[in-house]
């Protein structure tokens, strides 16, 4: 982390032993998240303002009551796996995200023209 850290990378929290924080009781998800976060901070010194949800499905791996954890933890954006693009309108404690890669240029290619498709913000554009 350190070396990743001095290199340039961006650090961001995801918990210390990635479980999915609606299984946990509020006590343990807020110990997870918090602790996590402390952690990265002391491995680098700065501030961790990003997190991503362990396994990240929205409803399923995490609720409404761990998005406002993961604001009261000081972090300022999260991202969740819900399948899209980030727009103005998105929260910013759950942002959508997609996977930049795929088995085949094609199939990448139709992705992406189904989120612009879909995404009526990107559309305007």
């Amino acid at each position: 982390v350190k070396a990743l850290h001095h290199s340039g990378m961006g650090i961001g929290g995801h918990t210390v032993n990635h479980p999915i924080l609606s299984q946990l009781d509020a006590g343990q998800a807020r110990t997870e998240l918090e602790t996590g976060k402390l952690t990265l901070e002391q491995l680098t010194g700065e501030t961790v303002s990003l997190f991503a949800y362990p396994n990240g499905k929205p409803g399923l791996d995490f609720q409404q009551g761990h998005v406002d954890m993961v604001k009261a933890a000081g972090f300022t954006a999260a991202v969740s796996k819900a399948w899209g693009v980030a727009t103005r309108s998105s929260d910013l404690y759950q942002l959508p995200r997609f996977t930049p890669w795929d088995h085949s240029i094609v199939k990448y290619l139709a992705r992406l023209g189904k989120i612009r498709y879909e995404n009526s913000e990107l559309r305007l554009r």
